[in-house]
């Protein structure tokens, strides 16, 4: 009987190793581990001038240079945000996808949710 005991215990310690590891590793991620789902866009924090001049100004900075009026038919697609939904574009941004790079390294969270509020608004051209 404790033979089979120990060799329960000896079988347990790897998937309390890997348990473990998964569980540190999540940690160290933080905030980066976010995923575009569990972000939240209330109409409030969309229609914020603030928040849209604030992703307005990004937008000039960065993405134009591929998504820009200048740059189609360039590098990027030209956007058509009718056709997407926040938390798609939020992805996107943080994500990237194709060629487009992530940028979740060099935008925080609410600078990324700023660039999709100016996208989704109204005054956005591309």
């Amino acid at each position: 009987m404790l033979f089979f005991q120990e060799n329960e215990v000896l079988r347990s310690v790897p998937v309390l190793a890997l348990t473990a590891v998964i569980a540190i590793g999540a940690i160290s991620l933080g905030g980066n581990a976010v995923r575009a789902a569990d972000v939240a866009f209330t109409d409030e924090f969309m229609n914020d001038p603030g928040n849209i001049a604030s992703g307005k100004k990004m937008w000039l900075k960065q993405c134009a240079r591929c998504h820009g009026k200048r740059a189609y038919p360039g590098k990027a697609p030209k956007l058509n945000p009718s056709k997407y939904k926040p938390n798609f574009v939020y992805s996107r941004i943080t994500k990237g996808f194709r060629g487009m790079p992530p940028w979740n390294k060099k935008y925080n969270r609410k600078q990324r949710m700023a660039i999709t509020a100016w996208i989704m608004s109204k005054d956005f051209e591309n």
